[in-house]
């Protein structure tokens, strides 16, 4: 290619896509409850609110049965032993 030889292109001029902007007052809710988890002082979540948390966040017979049937486990670079461990 010849040196001092150009070409020139249009620009492209597209919109900037516009910003969603959650409401005034759920992003202050939001906000208020993920410092109440992450946050360095206390929690406001009450005792029996965790508690009642975790009971419905523990997984059931039927999800473990699924689980057991559905997941692979993938462990990279893992080399079985030779011999097993001694007891």
């Amino acid at each position: 290619m010849e040196e001092g030889v150009t070409a020139v292109t249009a620009e492209v001029l597209d919109p900037e896509p516009p910003v969603a902007r959650p409401a005034a007052g759920e992003d202050r809710e939001t906000e208020r409850g993920l410092r109440g988890l992450v946050g360095s002082g206390s929690s406001q979540v009450g005792i029996s609110a965790a508690m009642r948390a975790r009971d419905a966040a523990r997984p059931t017979d039927a999800d473990l049965a699924e689980a057991e049937e559905r997941l692979v486990i993938v462990r990279r670079n893992w080399v079985p032993r030779d011999e097993p461990p001694k007891r």
